[in-house]
């Protein structure tokens, strides 16, 4: 889909607008710019979460038990705190927050960064497609009437009984798309958001745990790492991580630390 709504975008979006609004050189290749950025870190970022190790596979361990720590039976070895056993992928991750099935991936400690990003530019890129094809949707059907609306919500349901084209059908199904798409993304991300802000993985918040909230941005640091401010350009930029994966600063130490 993320590719066909940009090619869409490329080839019959661009040139209508060009034609329609008399873009000109400049503002046309500040489309081009910033359509290719969403579509280069959409994809960049699923790349990453999909090559980033985010299992325990590999760590040393320890064979005693410490406190905090859970044996997973699945993988006959120590699990430590923040990390879950996924069924799907049959591997302990760590500090797991969800098995995101559009990557098929889990998000834990290491791609955690990847996959907000993601979110983000996925929505800004369903939002962009959303306001550019709308217009065009608009125009190809002669504007807007009550009557037509079955022609946005059941596009290819109307060029099965023939009443539109199947170019038309197409676009306006990747408008419907786009829409959905966006409201569904930004709920999302709100989500998220919240949860970076408490110092949260999904299953903390679920369960109230507040343990590891070291403050607003000392969360955004344990999430996005030490370059945090520079993570949204683009997802190849590298921004270390404070924790391992299996240590994490907790809530009281972190305010013992700092009154000392």
């Amino acid at each position: 889909m993320v590719h066909s709504a940009y090619l869409y975008g490329e080839f019959a979006i661009a040139p209508w607008m060009k034609e329609t609004y008399s873009m000109g050189t400049l503002k046309n290749i500040v489309y081009q710019i910033f359509a290719l950025f969403l579509y280069l870190n959409v994809m960049g970022n699923v790349y990453k979460i999909i090559e980033t190790n985010t299992s325990s596979v590999g760590k040393m361990l320890p064979t005693l038990l410490k406190p905090g720590w859970t044996f997973c039976y699945a993988c006959e070895a120590n699990s430590p705190p923040r990390s879950f056993h996924c069924m799907t992928c049959n591997k302990c991750i760590l500090k797991r927050d969800h098995h995101c099935m559009f990557t098929s991936q889990c998000i834990g400690h290491s791609n955690y960064r990847y996959y907000f990003w993601l979110v983000f530019y996925g929505w800004c890129g369903t939002m962009f497609c959303a306001i550019m094809t709308v217009p065009y949707v608009l125009t190809l059907l002669d504007g807007f009437s009550i009557w037509k609306l079955p022609y946005f919500i059941l596009p290819l349901f109307c060029f099965m009984l023939q009443y539109i084209s199947f170019f038309t059908a197409i676009s306006s199904f990747i408008t419907l798309l786009s829409v959905v798409f966006s409201c569904a993304l930004i709920a999302l991300l709100f989500w998220h958001c919240s949860h970076i802000y408490k110092g949260q993985t999904t299953f903390e918040s679920s369960h109230r745990i507040y343990d590891y909230d070291l403050g607003w941005k000392e969360n955004i640091i344990q999430s996005f790492g030490t370059k945090w401010y520079l993570t949204w350009i683009c997802p190849w930029i590298i921004s270390p991580l404070p924790s391992d994966g299996i240590e994490f600063q907790t809530k009281a130490n972190y305010q013992h630390s700092k009154d000392q």
